[in-house]
């Protein structure tokens, strides 16, 4: 039987079709007024801060769909946007998602991928209420998801880390950018636990919600996504803080399971690689010891902030600086 395409349903019926397939997540949320089905969705707001933030992934660019399964794109696709809210300290509330659809793609593989939003929605505590589709020669996904927090709550910015601070991470990194590689077919043989582990990190991402409403009740001032490489995001609190900072490679945390199936280069990915969307985040130690206590995952020192402006160096074992490849991820560098 052949597969209905998006050119056979109709904009109209696809946009029908894919409300059901968010299932209406939070549609009984407390203040939600109009969801998806009119001009624009309406909500009451809380007293308090809001924060708004987007993210677009497009086909050929953040991923393929050789590797990628639709249902796990639409979970990365409104789990990297909820880790930009984590990162301002915030619980999200609700999202839009446009689409730039071709018009031979299967109608079943995009309910799929609501599917996986619905999915990352209900894990977070989120909604969708509304979008847009358009044609476009390029498949591309955007979804712009709004957070908030009450108005005594403290926000997070990447402006406050002050010399004498920790640098801190949640979890750990580099998990990702080798799941990417495992996918590209650039990493040879390795065990499918392995494989397994390393490529959920990079198609599944778990965004920090809960961590970042603890660090910022517990008084951090200072924190960021990992979503560029920690080097790069590293460098861009320490220039939005007027600051420069040292960050010590053997604390770096790292799946033992990455260092074992990439052994040459593990530490290249875990400070460059990208995606992990874990927080990064600076403090006083007495600040950090105490968030620690206060959350389920680990989070670990690897390094201070010092006198500067957006200079990280990266030492090794024994306080030498280590010269890295590269940096982090640039659209339009394209190095990572």
């Amino acid at each position: 039987m052949l597969a209905m395409l998006i050119s056979d349903l109709g904009e109209f019926g696809l946009i029908k079709k894919l409300s059901l397939a968010i299932d209406n997540v939070g549609e009984s949320r407390p203040g939600l007024r109009i969801s998806i089905g009119d001009d624009a969705a309406a909500w009451d707001a809380p007293a308090g801060t809001t924060v708004l933030t987007t993210d677009t992934m497009v086909e050929g660019v953040h991923f393929d769909l050789a590797w990628m399964d639709w249902a796990d794109l639409g979970w990365k696709a409104i789990a990297v946007n909820l880790s930009d809210v984590a990162a301002m300290g915030c619980v999200p509330t609700y999202g839009v998602v446009t689409l730039g659809l071709r018009d031979d793609l299967p109608v079943d593989r995009v309910a799929a991928m609501y599917g996986g939003m619905a999915e990352a929605c209900k894990r977070f505590g989120c909604t969708v209420v509304g979008g847009d589709t358009v044609r476009s020669p390029v498949f591309f996904v955007t979804v712009a998801m709004q957070g908030s927090t009450g108005a005594a709550d403290p926000l997070l910015t990447r402006g406050g880390a002050s010399p004498g601070d920790a640098v801190a991470v949640t979890g750990a990194v580099g998990s990702s950018a080798a799941g990417l590689r495992i996918l590209q077919g650039g990493a040879g043989s390795i065990d499918a636990a392995t494989a397994s582990r390393l490529t959920t990190a990079h198609r599944r991402p778990e965004p920090r919600v809960t961590e970042g409403r603890a660090l910022a009740k517990a008084g951090v001032l200072a924190a960021i996504d990992v979503s560029d490489g920690l080097l790069a995001d590293l460098t861009k609190l320490c220039e939005a803080s007027g600051v420069g900072a040292e960050l010590h490679a053997p604390s770096v945390p790292v799946d033992p399971l990455l260092k074992a199936a990439f052994a040459d280069d593990w530490l290249e990915l875990a400070i460059t690689g990208g995606e992990d969307y874990e927080l990064l985040f600076t403090a006083p130690r007495d600040v950090v010891e105490r968030v620690t206590a206060e959350v389920d995952i680990p989070i670990t020192v690897i390094g201070e902030v010092i006198a500067g402006r957006g200079t990280v160096t990266v030492l090794d074992a024994s306080g030498a600086a280590l010269d890295l490849d590269g940096r982090g991820w640039d659209h339009f560098a394209g190095a990572r």
